[in-house]
């Protein structure tokens, strides 16, 4: 694993970290659609189209939770006691 040496590589890290997992997430879930299309029709609905159009989707999503964890670490408000 990879060690940041400041907070600014840390929330790089974070927001390819972010990102992986979200397109991971939203190629997965557009497969097993596929499947299961496939499965009640008989016809195969996934393609590399699909793939690349999952981008703004996973990115709206990846960005909105990047900076809230940003904010949240900056405030510090995971550290009240």
């Amino acid at each position: 694993m990879i060690k940041p040496k400041s907070r600014f590589q840390a929330y790089v890290l974070l927001f390819i970290y972010l990102v992986v997992l979200f397109f991971f997430a939203s190629v997965m879930a557009n497969f097993l659609g596929g499947i299961i299309i496939y499965y009640e029709h008989g016809a195969w609905n996934f393609g590399w189209s699909d793939v690349f159009g999952l981008f703004p989707g996973f990115l709206a999503y990846a960005v909105p939770v990047w900076l809230g964890i940003c904010v949240a670490s900056y405030f510090k408000w995971g550290d009240r006691k």
